[in-house]
């Protein structure tokens, strides 16, 4: 069926298979059992129908450790001319959002990749979650890349006339040309949706006023067995067997062709193209209340018998909002930018193997799923974070190594990473990183463990969802057992509706709260605890000073504290010091009260830790050496009088211990979200805020102290004797 028949309408099947840096071993396993190995055995059945296949850069590596006869069974197929294999960037990056050298260096990636493996260079990428923006052809052009497919709908939005999307068009800027196959909606929301035999047959005559043309159908390899209820309906009913088939039976009509192929034909025409992606990612990038109002613009033209209209110019926002929206993908993309940004700098000036290790570190870590979230859990994931902050910390860890060189050091420095015009402080040594914002209340934005590769300040804040009025209401359309996930929130855990709270600020360390009355962790959890302080957000001064052998951040301010009907001055100075050679660092508090009266209230330092699963019995927290239930992560606990916290991490074999001077009020609780995922809304465990609290009963010009020291610490320490029950305030 391949390329020469002359049929009137010639059939892409392209498929695209990922897998996230940081997901887990069985998950991926999963995904191969139940779509990428069903997929490519049925293939195999069919001789006389070329494919196209693209898998990322990850997915490429997992099935060389786990899975190499796979790769033997592709390389066999596109050694016979039956499959396309299509680059891209390697790591599946949101090309638009990455500096010119690393589009390029991705690209080339995958390319020598590709080569090597399989004995060819592609002609042709996947552009990750088709996130086109105008100036792409520069750097695609080159890296070699002469075309790619992207979403009809990109196309009509431009004017394109649907009876006209029927080949490839080419696009350029700054003269470099670039060829672009339109992947059809109509057939994207028809497999496997619709019955084999219909969309065999709605492939004869694809087109508006029919005639000839190509009909491309480009979309997710996971659609096609790990969505839910998919793998029974393409293999146990024989979904993709049935629609093969039926396609062989219409090869005087349909002639199923690739990417390569029709790259030889001539271009329908030219086009000039915006920012943009599929339609449903339009919708996405925009707020809650701005998806709403798409939402109802579009249905409200439906009603109109205006849906093509409003297919056509109602559109979304772009790819990039996302940095917009969650602070904490804007705060882990600027953080990868510079470091590789860094990482180039010193090319040339350590050593070139040293220097490739680091730089595939920071490009695992641009990993596009941690970025944004739509249907699928994405940013609201914490592993996913976890493994782009892995792979960043590992990176940078071998870029520090080669600029300090082995042994103990300690170093500072100041950067705008989130480009809100102020400065974030960077101390570091070999062991660790600590990046404070003065700006932002004078918080730690993030602590990084170099051995352990891990940001332990990695948790989410808790944000309103569009689809979060719809958590708990069922499923209210299926086809044939397999939905498209893209029409409906069922709610996969019980009361989710209890979990809907949104916090004000995002989730940090070292963060300064005031409370009038005894904080709990209950009303902590669910923000019934009201602030009488203004210094949780406000801006600190600060500076450097440098000891022997350690660093100190001083951070300050006076700040106005509410008792009862009364305003207080107070002033708040918080020193963090880093000596070289520590796998901790330590924070020394000092209130003074600076009002001529009394000054009563209590002081809470919060901090946050994310240890990724809230229930697991290998995860608990220990008080004063002991482990008093409830002591899981997931779990609200208060203890009266605390001097020792340690979170205990068995599966990695480490544990994080808080020492207090004085002992304190500890109150901890789990941040939970709720995020949607293909098979419906679901609950997150996102981290522990922890708590120390201590009452502030300071005279006018009284002054008092607390230090917090924090250390990272291998091993798992063996807990004492738990006391009786009743013990804990829990």
């Amino acid at each position: 069926m391949a390329g020469e028949k002359s049929a009137g309408v010639r059939f892409v099947f392209c498929v695209h298979n990922h897998q996230p840096v940081g997901n887990f071993d069985h998950v991926i396993e999963e995904a191969y059992q139940r779509a990428y190995l069903p997929f490519l055995e049925v293939m195999e059945r069919h001789p006389a129908i070329p494919w196209v296949l693209h898998n990322s850069g990850c997915l490429w590596e997992w099935l060389e450790t786990h899975q190499a006869d796979y790769i033997d069974r592709i390389g066999a197929l596109a050694t016979a001319g039956r499959v396309e294999l299509l680059g891209g960037g390697f790591y599946e990056p949101v090309l638009p959002a990455l500096s010119p050298e690393d589009r390029r260096g991705q690209i080339e990636r995958m390319a020598t990749y590709l080569e090597r493996r399989f004995g060819r260079r592609p002609d042709g990428i996947w552009l990750t979650e088709r996130v086109w923006e105008p100036d792409l052809p520069i750097d695609l052009g080159d890296s070699g890349v002469a075309y790619l497919p992207l979403d009809d709908t990109q196309l009509l939005q431009v004017g394109v006339a649907s009876e006209q999307v029927r080949g490839a068009f080419l696009t350029e800027s700054g003269g470099r040309r670039l060829r672009v196959f339109p992947a059809l909606m109509t057939l994207r929301y028809r497999i496997p949706y619709a019955d084999p035999e219909e969309t065999a047959e709605f492939l004869c005559n694809p087109f508006p006023g029919g005639g000839e043309g190509l009909a491309v159908y480009a979309d997710d390899g996971e659609k096609l067995g790990s969505w839910p209820g998919s793998h029974r309906l393409l293999y146990e009913e024989r979904w993709l067997e049935r629609f093969l088939s039926a396609l062989e039976k219409r090869e005087d009509r349909v002639s199923v062709t690739t990417f390569a192929e029709e790259s030889r034909r001539p271009a329908a025409g030219l086009v000039y193209l915006p920012t943009g992606s599929y339609a449903e990612m339009g919708q996405w990038t925009l707020p809650p209340d701005h998806q709403a109002g798409y939402q109802r613009a579009r249905e409200h033209l439906r009603g109109a018998e205006l849906a093509a209209e409003g297919e056509l110019f109602v559109r979304g926002g772009f790819w990039r909002n996302f940095f917009a929206r969650y602070s904490e993908s804007n705060w882990m993309h600027m953080r990868a930018a510079t470091a590789s940004r860094l990482c180039e700098q010193i090319r040339g000036r350590c050593a070139p193997e040293v220097w490739r290790s680091a730089r595939d570190h920071l490009w695992r870590a641009q990993c596009n799923c941690a970025y944004w979230h739509g249907v699928f859990g994405g940013l609201y994931l914490p592993h996913l974070r976890d493994g782009v902050y892995a792979e960043l910390v590992r990176g940078e860890a071998l870029l520090a190594g080669e600029r300090h060189g082995r042994g103990a050091w300690v170093d500072h420095g100041q950067a705008d990473f989130d480009l809100d015009g102020e400065p974030e402080l960077i101390l570091e040594n070999d062991a660790l990183v600590l990046i404070l914002a003065p700006a932002q209340g004078g918080v730690l934005r993030e602590w990084d463990d170099r051995a352990a590769a891990i940001n332990l300040v990695n948790v989410l804040t808790r944000r309103p969802e569009f689809y979060h009025r719809e958590v708990g209401k069922q499923q209210s359309e299926s086809s044939g057992g397999a939905a498209t996930i893209h029409a409906c929130v069922g709610a996969r855990d019980a009361g989710l509706q209890k979990l809907l709270l949104y916090d004000e600020v995002p989730r940090a360390g070292l963060v300064d709260r005031f409370f009038a009355e005894p904080p709990d962790p209950d009303a902590l959890r669910t923000n019934r605890l009201a602030e009488c302080g203004d210094f949780r957000t406000a801006p600190y001064e600060h500076e450097v000073i440098t000891e022997e052998h350690a660093l100190v951040a001083r951070l300050w301010r006076r700040g106005r504290v509410r008792c009862g009907e009364q305003e207080h001055t107070l002033g708040l100075e918080k020193r963090v010091r880093l000596a070289a050679g520590e796998r901790g660092y330590e924070v020394r508090l000092r209130y003074e009260n600076l009002s001529a009266a009394r000054l009563c209230v209590w002081a809470a330092f919060e901090n946050h830790v994310n240890l990724l699963a809230g229930q697991a019995p290998d995860r608990y927290v220990l008080v004063d050496g002991q482990r008093v239930p409830p002591a899981e992560l997931g779990a609200c606990g208060l203890t009266e009088e605390a001097a020792e916290i340690v979170l205990v991490e068995e599966w990695r074999g480490w544990h994080i211990a808080f020492h207090l001077e004085p002992a304190v009020r500890f109150c901890r609780y789990p941040v939970e979200t709720v995020s949607l995922s293909e098979t419906g809304a679901e609950r997150n465990f996102q981290g522990t805020a922890l708590l120390f609290c201590l009452p502030l009963e300071l005279e006018a010009g009284e002054a008092r102290t607390l230090t917090l020291r924090a250390q990272l610490r291998t091993g798992v320490p063996v807990p004492a004797s738990a006391p009786a029950a009743g013990a804990d305030g829990s």
